[in-house]
């Protein structure tokens, strides 16, 4: 029995990993064997594939079955045996099509989930631009009724968020106006890394007698500002995992129960801060992950950065997954900067 990895080795682990994404069934002899164009006997096979079981690449679920890939196998195959595939140009067309009818980044970061979800058959997880250097672009309130006020804020990417305010007294027209004016002089074309509370809560001096009604204003302004900066998370195609074959009912909804938990995903995304990165099965230390991987990487159009990610069955297609994310990935990058510079 041999336990170093030859090229021989190398070839029929891969040909075997890619039957088994493709089909989901254990692979045999004979398969292999015609794979290769019957240039190796069958034993010569037999005698390799018990070597690779050996060496921790390989299963056998049945005694009568063929093998399947381990968590190890698909490890060594995505860091070293995989080719690296180039999408169809009219695959690629039709992601930038998509993506480039884009207005706004909250509008692409959910086409890119869409497109990655019918794609690949996976979960997309993304996180919407973080983006505390990012400016403060427009500000404007709305009035609702005489006790009631929608708050407008929008960055220098085009983000937009709102939020209703109710005031404890009624609110004149010149009360509202000098009150936005003053946020408008002190905040826009800043960092919304300066919309600080104790900065906000210095203008409360600035209103004098309008101070007592325009507060919950202000402060309304301040958290839109920090949700602004702040990354948000979301998640797409959580249908596909149950629709699954490599799921048991029970495993998908474990998954599911987790990747709901925004704060643990939003760490475990957090914690990636550099190119493409595929992590597989217990290597994410989550006991939910068991039996998944997850491919994300990170888009970084000028001050502002976020994550995209592809979530699935360790059985993955990974070559088309990678190549889909990574262009992806660039197409949201190129539109993230035109809407940042308009």
């Amino acid at each position: 029995m041999s336990m170093v990895m030859t090229a021989r080795k190398e070839q029929i682990l891969t040909a075997l990993i890619e039957e088994y994404i493709r089909t989901g069934e254990p692979v045999g002899s004979k398969w292999l064997m015609d794979k290769m164009d019957n240039t190796v006997s069958s034993a010569t096979i037999r005698n390799e594939m018990a070597d690779l079981a050996a060496m921790g690449f390989l299963d056998q679920p049945h005694t009568s079955a063929g093998r399947v890939p381990t968590p190890q196998a698909f490890r060594l195959y995505v860091d070293k045996l995989m080719k690296k595939r180039k999408l169809p140009e009219n695959t690629r067309r039709y992601i930038d099509e998509r993506l480039e009818r884009a207005t706004d980044p909250d509008v692409l970061m959910e086409e890119a989930s869409q497109i990655l979800t019918e794609t690949t058959g996976c979960a997309a997880v993304t996180t919407t631009p973080q983006e505390q250097q990012m400016l403060v672009r427009r500000i404007e309130v709305m009035v609702v009724s005489s006790h009631v006020v929608a708050m407008m804020l929008m960055t220098g990417s085009g983000v937009l968020r709102s939020r209703v305010c109710r005031l404890p007294l009624p609110v004149t027209a010149a009360e509202l106006t000098e009150a936005v004016n003053l946020l408008n002089e002190n905040f826009v074309g800043k960092p919304l890394s300066t919309v600080t509370l104790p900065a906000v809560q210095g203008l409360l001096l600035q209103l004098g007698d309008s101070a007592l009604v325009c507060a919950p204003l202000l402060t309304a302004f301040h958290e839109l500002a920090q949700t602004c900066a702040e990354a948000e998370i979301r998640l797409k195609g959580q249908l596909n995992l149950l629709r699954s074959p490599d799921y048991h009912p029970d495993s998908a909804r474990n998954l599911l129960g987790f990747l709901n938990e925004q704060e643990q995903l939003g760490r475990m995304l957090s914690g990636h801060t550099g190119g493409l990165r595929v992590v597989l099965g217990n290597e994410s230390l989550q006991p939910e992950l068991q039996g998944s991987s997850i491919i994300v990487t990170r888009y970084a159009p000028r001050n502002i950065h976020g994550s995209i990610g592809l979530i699935g069955p360790l059985r993955m297609d990974y070559a088309t997954a990678i190549a889909e994310l990574e262009y992806i990935t660039q197409t949201v990058e190129r539109i993230l900067g035109q809407l940042i510079e308009e």
